[in-house]
């Protein structure tokens, strides 16, 4: 096969330059959370500390997957890696190759506003669903035109590419290729689908987040310290400080972590009924812990 690199210098630039200014940002909330006394003013900046912290982890991905997209094609298939993905189509299925300026007018792509970032799907109305590997802006990249999907790319050398897929397309194909999309297995699970188990665990992980938001939220009300246990005649008889007050949170969120991972190691295994009831069990634990922190943090001194 016949190998083309992507133009991606400049998507790659503003990609780390968006983690570092996303890492700044975190340095910044952690630094006010420890300056800060504790309130839901605190619960919000370690909350934006871990979306910002999930948005690198995107950014991240994206920016290697773009750093290592590269073209290969023989008389036989046209193959696009984009990171971690493989894009096998046959060259039997490709129908035409068109300038990315040819598909500017009605296209639909929601993408990411950074320069040279096209990556994601779009649709055009007169050729249907678009899958973007490209690093560059849409008049420099090329289009693949398929009965089924079109792909837009940017090879660095446009000319020899053209050039090389034209002969080859010219040529035929010499012996029958399946299309295939190839992701890593996790992206093929079946969990991804299925709304029952994901409904669970979101549910399961917002109560966790309620938990964290009403102790933050109390603590400022908790100086004078808070009761820890009542005696059998419903007069507290044990008392503790205001971080202990975030206990129930803290441990119902090792809880649902690792009730998480068991859960999901049983779907996996197939048996979906126990993990139904596994996640299910998950969401009244956090439940029980809801409870326990709203006893603990409206019953203060």
């Amino acid at each position: 096969m016949t190998v083309f690199e992507t133009d991606s210098r400049r998507a790659l630039g503003y990609g780390i330059a968006a983690i570092a200014a996303l890492a700044i940002g975190i340095l910044a909330a952690i630094a006010l959370v420890l300056l800060l006394p504790h309130s839901i003013f605190t619960y919000l900046l370690i909350t934006l500390a871990l979306v910002m912290a999930l948005a690198i982890g995107w950014l991240g991905y994206h920016t290697f997957a773009l750093a290592n997209t590269v073209y290969a094609l023989d008389r036989n298939a046209f193959v696009i890696r984009h990171g971690l993905v493989r894009e096998i189509i046959p060259m039997g299925n490709v129908q035409r190759v068109v300038a990315g300026t040819d598909v500017a007018v009605g296209l639909r792509f929601r993408r990411i506003p950074l320069p040279g970032w096209w990556i994601g799907q779009g649709f055009h109305p007169a050729l249907g669903k678009v899958m973007f590997y490209s690093g560059v802006p849409l008049a420099r990249q090329i289009i693949v035109v398929t009965a089924d999907a079109n792909y837009a790319i940017s090879p660095r050398d446009r000319d020899a590419f053209l050039s090389a897929f034209r002969m080859r397309f010219q040529m035929g194909p010499t012996q029958p290729v399946q299309p295939v999309r190839l992701v890593p297995s996790f992206m093929n699970w079946p969990l991804w689908s299925d709304h029952v188990a994901l409904v669970m665990i979101l549910v399961a992980a917002a109560m966790n987040a309620l938990l964290f938001a009403v102790g933050f939220a109390r603590f400022p009300e908790l100086l004078a310290g808070v009761v820890l246990h009542f005696s059998a005649a419903g007069t507290p008889d044990r008392f503790g400080t205001p971080d202990q007050a975030l206990g129930p949170a803290l441990i119902a969120l090792i809880l649902l972590v690792l009730n998480t991972a068991v859960a999901l190691a049983i779907y996996l295994r197939g048996e979906k009924l126990a993990a139904y009831l596994a996640w299910g069990g998950s969401v009244l634990v956090q439940l029980l812990f809801l409870i326990a922190m709203l006893t603990v943090t409206f019953t203060s001194l």
